[in-house]
């Protein structure tokens, strides 16, 4: 009689679209520490389309915490955005990025902001994509 072995399929591959970066953003008038960058990045070899009715970072949230561990962020960054009336398309080509200011700590209340070091991460999530950048530090003087 022929062995028979029990193979479990392997799971499927996930392909990385994205990635989502997080950086400080230099204003003109000189380093500001709550100003910050998104860069949504297509490294997929295909186009991506995002509807949006708001604003292409309806769908971004920043969780910001405090050295504790503890999450400062009061509600979803996305919300910061006002409807537009009508929905619009965010396209990607391949190798093409989509950039746009962030402010680091813009759903940190203010009274929750005190002098000291803040870890920041970006979530972005529409669909069934989601990609998060890696940690930025962020640190409001005296």
């Amino acid at each position: 009689m022929p062995e028979q072995t029990s193979k479990t399929p392997a799971a499927p591959a996930t392909q990385v679209t994205i990635v989502c970066r997080l950086r400080p953003k230099e204003l003109r008038r000189g380093p500001a520490p709550t100003a910050g960058e998104i860069e949504l990045d297509n490294v997929s070899p295909s186009v991506i389309e995002i509807e949006y009715d708001r604003h292409p970072l309806q769908y971004l949230n920043l969780v910001v915490t405090d050295p504790t561990g503890a999450i400062l962020s009061a509600w979803h960054y996305g919300n910061l955005f006002s409807p537009l009336g009508s929905s619009h398309t965010l396209r990607l080509s391949p190798g093409e990025k989509f950039t746009a200011p962030v402010g680091l700590l813009g759903n940190v209340p203010e009274e929750r902001r005190t002098p000291g070091w803040y870890t920041v991460v970006a979530v972005y999530k529409y669909k069934t994509l989601q990609v998060i950048s890696q940690p930025l530090q962020v640190q409001l003087p005296t």
